[in-house]
């Protein structure tokens, strides 16, 4: 056990010194991971930020339940016709 513990120390110094020695490359690694991290974050961010655009902006009337729904998310007939949901629409065209 004594043996074991002895080749374990030795083992910590040389990582350690091989550390100390590289010590601004491994420094130069950590801070390329960090600015991967951040760029992805900030993509996942703005990816959010789109699909939410789409919920947001002018609310809109639906031709058949009456329903306000923002215009990104409505489905369009025409220029003045929106409607809430699929299921709506042919609610519509059904009861002409």
């Amino acid at each position: 056990m004594r043996e074991f513990l002895i080749i374990l120390l030795v083992i910590a110094v040389l990582v350690g010194l091989t550390a100390f020695r590289y010590r601004k490359q491994i420094f130069a690694i950590y801070q390329f991971w960090s600015a991967l991290r951040s760029i992805q974050a900030k993509n996942a961010r703005s990816q959010m930020s789109e699909h939410a655009g789409d919920e947001t902006g002018p609310l809109v009337n639906c031709a058949k339940c009456g329903a306000w729904t923002a215009e990104g998310k409505a489905i369009r007939l025409g220029t003045r016709t929106f409607y809430c949901s699929a299921a709506c629409m042919e609610k519509a065209a059904t009861a002409v």
